[in-house]
């Protein structure tokens, strides 16, 4: 430990959402490296704040999705209105993309950006309310995740745990905020968020799981085959994974680097993961531009997932609908043809297209007057996105997006397609619509070992949305 004096800080970490924060995990550990404590909270359960305020921590620390940012913001307030004296940090994806929220009531500092050079100067009580830190080399990074495991039990027994060799993206897509780091950071970007870890630090890491209850592991690399390196990463790190974690693994790919990679190296995938998800997004030609994925056609899709399945692999397709084009059910109903040419019987997840703050889709929206909800809470899961259409468009979006696993495993027509789209859900329907894509998933990627009694289970544990 660093800090030597008497004088230390206390941070209390928030949690906040069904999934890990991954990031902030990071946080804590830079936290311990400097010899002062932390302590996690559950940020979804109703004492949170009476907690927060018994434990009398100098920090409440924050790593948010735009998602989670409201509900963040209204639990700071909170506690800020009960216990001034305890200040409020936010980082994450949110405050990288939107700084300006430093102005807002509850919100004391803000890190946009990494984490690293940040806590010395909070801890010191500058005056500063916006402090930047700076990357550091990939072998050098190693998060804390066992005090959260504990101390949060959601995630601790979340069945899925989560873990990355690299924390980039290589690609533009107008609706992601990757380019404002880009921007920020030229090209030591390439430098520390598109070089990989060391597998020993990887594996090192990924040990923590099997202390736990974990029945898969997902690699959330933006792309696991990017890079020229690859070719020698991933079978160092498949044959230590195999020897040393052996739990099964989930990666996301993309067309693009699919196609490219060698024989060798789809063989060595095969051998590691249980299944792929691959991002589509769209099929109109139009759309793919408005979405920056102009590089991207049918054919490399279709050969990308032959290439993948001729190895036995499970893909997964991820596709964006409700976009801001003139038919967006014809836009979305093709997107879903798309995926029933290239991929019939393949399980899918079409997400409602999210407007997030400061990506270049959000401010092209705003320069072509694109209506936009206010009250936009950003979750996928609901079918509802950040586009206002009428009533009518956006029932037929929301139910897209609910049977799109339906439409494409079972192959239905466009004329049932179109008929079905044009119910109106209630609470009940949309409910079960859910709990059935979230059992396809589940099926995805756990196979045949997970049955209704399993999934239960799971379903108990996690806080489930509709």
């Amino acid at each position: 430990m660093v800090n030597k004096n008497r004088d230390l800080k206390k941070f209390a970490l928030i949690h906040l959402g069904t999934d890990e924060v991954y990031g902030l995990e990071y946080v804590a550990a830079e936290i311990k490296r400097l010899g002062h404590k932390f302590q996690w909270f559950d940020g979804d359960l109703a004492s949170v704040a009476d907690d927060i305020i018994a434990w009398q921590p100098s920090y409440m620390c924050f790593s948010t999705l735009t998602t989670f940012f409201p509900q963040a913001l209204s639990l700071s307030r909170n506690v800020k209105s009960r216990s001034p004296e305890i200040k409020s940090v936010f980082g994450g994806h949110h405050v990288t993309a939107v700084p300006d929220v430093h102005t807002s009531d509850g919100v004391d500092i803000i890190v946009p950006g990494p984490v690293f050079g940040t806590i010395e100067k909070i801890a010191a009580d500058t005056a500063e309310n916006i402090i930047k830190g700076y990357p550091i080399p990939m072998h050098q990074m190693m998060p804390a995740r066992r005090e959260y495991f504990e101390e949060v039990g959601s995630i601790g027994s979340r069945h899925r745990k989560t873990i990355m060799s690299h924390f980039g993206c290589p690609y533009n897509c107008s609706y992601c905020s990757t380019h404002l780091l880009k921007k920020e950071y030229g090209k030591e970007y390439r430098k520390y968020w598109l070089t990989r870890r060391p597998v020993d630090k990887v594996i090192q890491e990924a040990k923590i799981f099997l202390e736990f209850p974990t029945k898969e592991v997902a690699l959330e690399d933006d792309d696991m085959l990017f890079g020229k390196e690859v070719e020698k990463w991933l079978p160092e790190f498949a044959d230590a994974w195999k020897k040393t974690i052996g739990l099964p693994i989930h990666g996301n790919v993309t067309p693009n680097t699919v196609v490219k990679v060698s024989d060798n190296t789809l063989d060595t995938l095969a051998e590691l993961v249980v299944g792929v998800q691959m991002g589509v997004q769209a099929a109109r030609r139009d759309t793919l531009k408005l979405y920056n994925r102009q590089f991207q056609n049918e054919e490399q899709v279709a050969k990308a997932i032959e290439r993948l399945k001729s190895r036995g692999i499970p893909v997964k397709l991820e596709l964006i609908i409700g976009a801001p084009v003139e038919d967006p059910v014809g836009d979305a109903i093709d997107t879903i043809k798309l995926a029933q040419r290239v991929g019939a019987g393949t399980f899918v997840a079409a997400f409602p297209l999210m407007l997030y703050p400061g990506t270049a889709l959000y401010k092209w929206c705003l320069e072509n007057n694109i209506r936009m909800k206010d009250d936009c809470n950003f979750d996928c899961y609901s079918g509802e996105g950040s586009v206002l259409f009428d009533s009518d468009t956006q029932k037929k979006i929301t139910n897209i997006s609910k049977m799109a696993a339906f439409f494409v495993k079972y192959n239905i027509e466009e004329h049932w397609m179109r008929a079905l789209i044009e119910m109106d859900p209630n609470s009940t329907s949309a409910r079960k619509l859910s709990e059935s894509i979230y059992f396809e998933s589940l099926r995805f990627q756990l196979g045949d070992q997970i049955d209704r009694t399993e999934f239960e289970k799971i379903l108990a544990n996690t806080r489930f949305k509709y």
